[in-house]
């Protein structure tokens, strides 16, 4: 692995489920501050004072509530359910995760795991933050879980995609050569459409991710499978970036849909 990927500077257009105006805010120029050549005796006790203990300020106490900050464990979930970063920002951030990953990589088979291992811890998140949200603006006390096979696809293919990149997923299709074998279609990438793979790495997928996160959705849902993601864009001029999440389910999904449908 001879050559780095790059990023694009190109500000991306648009935006995914991530969209602010910016990063940081304004501080006070540091320069017009002044010194105070006279201390106030006072000042050790006062600062002293001030300070707040560890445990208020990990796990939330009068003081903060007092002063305004509130512990991220206290917190609404749906305050931020629908907040969203800017394109550039996500685009960015995952580039510095390639570049990362790639450092530490001795293969591209290797770094594509990497990948995968990373979107499949992001995956598992995602979907308790989803079930946590669903079940507290649910009516129901004890609302239904789905053990279905077509459902849960489609809750990947359409809540969990929109949450993460804006938007569904391009398609979901059945595989005409395998019954366990299901794909989710990605018409245009919006991870690696800023990334740029050096010739002698053409073989990389950096949808490796979204397969690692699908994975770990679905694992989380009881449904193990193998998921890997593979580009096809040679094969529709229309979409050069177009890419396949290939599912490959285990067995014991298949006997288990094979019962539930008796």
């Amino acid at each position: 692995m001879s050559q780095a990927i790059g990023y694009s500077t190109t500000p991306p257009a648009g935006s995914s489920r991530f969209s602010s105006t910016s990063l940081y805010s304004t501080s006070q120029n540091p320069s017009s501050s002044t010194i105070n050549n006279n201390p106030n005796p006072n000042r050790r006790e006062s600062a002293r004072s001030s300070i707040v203990p560890i445990q208020q300020q990990l796990f939330g106490g009068s003081t903060v509530q007092q002063q305004g900050n509130v512990n991220i464990l206290d917190r609404s979930l749906n305050k931020t359910k629908n907040a969203e970063i800017a394109l550039s920002t996500w685009a960015f951030l995952f580039a510095e995760v390639i570049s990362y990953s790639q450092s530490r990589s001795d293969s591209i088979a290797d770094l594509e795991k990497r990948l995968s291992t990373l979107g499949y811890d992001v995956g598992q998140r995602i979907l308790s933050l989803l079930l946590l949200r669903n079940t507290q603006t649910s009516n129901l006390k004890d609302p239904k879980r789905e053990h279905r096979l077509i459902p849960i696809l489609q809750f990947v293919h359409t809540q969990i995609y929109k949450y993460v990149f804006g938007k569904p997923a391009d398609g979901l299709e059945r595989s005409s050569e395998a019954e366990d074998e299901y794909m989710l279609l990605l018409n245009e990438s919006p991870l690696s459409q800023f990334i740029s793979v050096p010739k002698d790495m053409s073989d990389l997928s950096c949808e490796s991710f979204t397969a690692g996160l699908v994975e770990g959705v679905l694992d989380g849902l009881e449904v193990p499978a193998r998921v890997t993601a593979h580009w096809v864009g040679d094969q529709y001029p229309d979409y050069p970036q177009r890419t396949v999440i290939l599912i490959k389910l285990d067995q014991k999904v298949m006997d288990r849909e094979e019962s539930l449908g008796k």
